[in-house]
């Protein structure tokens, strides 16, 4: 059978520009520095890139290993709504613990408002977004302070215009029923510093303003390496601040299930960013 077809063109087909290095760190003990990369979602058509919102993605991992291709799939769908997705690259512990990841995710943001321009990117529209170890970076990204701007294109903002929080580890004094991951988080990304003000300090609840973005987590009721209780202090933080925020509590969903990346969650997300960054 032979048919003549004129299919149209009804979405973006997505391209990715893959390993786009976007800043230079030093190797351990100081040897020769080397890159941190991203890959970058866009539409293949590049009339489609003017000014699209961005996600800067954060994967999880303990804060000990990181894979930023593991949830790339997952976001295509974004990339087909319309925005550019990044998905970065950061440093682990042992080797470079706290701070070095908070580091790493806002010099990303700085790295992609300084080259907007090349890719077609909105520099007032930047969203962080991240699961786990990735939530806590996610949150910084707009939460932390100028002390954590360290490298390149300092010029320009480290902030983000709304943060997307997938069961963040965003309160280390607080401990999950899993005493492993604990110890490992406790031990290689916190260095052993267990001191209350330190937790304090570095806990995203605490770092709330009148000022700070909106927000959207979501938490599993029965996460056992992330105690619920950490999202909805965070929550409670945002609403006793006036912050815009959302906290999404999935009946009897554990920690990093298939059940956070399904077509209602992405709805949620692309309605409240749409609503926030208009």
């Amino acid at each position: 059978m032979r048919k003549i077809i004129q299919p149209r063109l009804s979405e973006n087909v997505i391209a990715q520009i893959s390993g786009i290095p976007y800043k230079t760190v030093p190797y351990w003990y100081g040897a020769a520095a080397r890159a941190l990369y991203l890959d970058l979602l866009l539409p293949k058509q590049t009339e489609f890139r003017k000014e699209l919102p961005v996600i800067v993605w954060a994967c999880g991992g303990a804060f000990s290993q990181m894979d930023r291709n593991v949830w790339l799939p997952s976001m295509i769908d974004f990339a087909k709504a319309g925005y550019a997705v990044a998905s970065i690259d950061y440093r682990t512990a042992p080797v470079y613990p706290f701070p070095a990841a908070v580091e790493d995710i806002r010099a990303a943001v700085r790295f992609l408002r300084a080259n907007s321009a090349q890719y077609g990117l909105d520099p007032n529209r930047i969203v962080s977004m991240g699961e786990s170890a990735g939530g806590y970076l996610a949150c910084m990204a707009a939460l932390a302070g100028s002390e954590y701007d360290v490298g390149e294109h300092l010029d320009q903002p480290s902030g983000v215009q709304a943060v997307v929080d997938f069961y963040g580890k965003i309160d280390f004094s607080k401990a999950g029923k899993d005493e492993g991951c604990n110890d490992l988080v406790n031990s290689l990304f916190l260095n052993g510093r267990r001191d209350a003000a330190f937790l304090n300090a570095i806990a995203c609840k605490n770092l709330v303003n009148a000022n700070t973005c909106p927000m959207l987590i979501f938490h599993g009721a029965e996460d056992p390496l992330v105690p619920l209780v950490e999202s909805e202090e965070l929550y409670q933080s945002l609403c006793d601040c006036g912050v815009r925020s959302d906290l999404y509590v999935l009946e009897g969903a554990g920690h990093g299930e298939d059940v956070f990346y399904q077509p209602e969650i992405r709805r949620i997300i692309l309605n409240f960013l749409n609503e926030v960054l208009s």
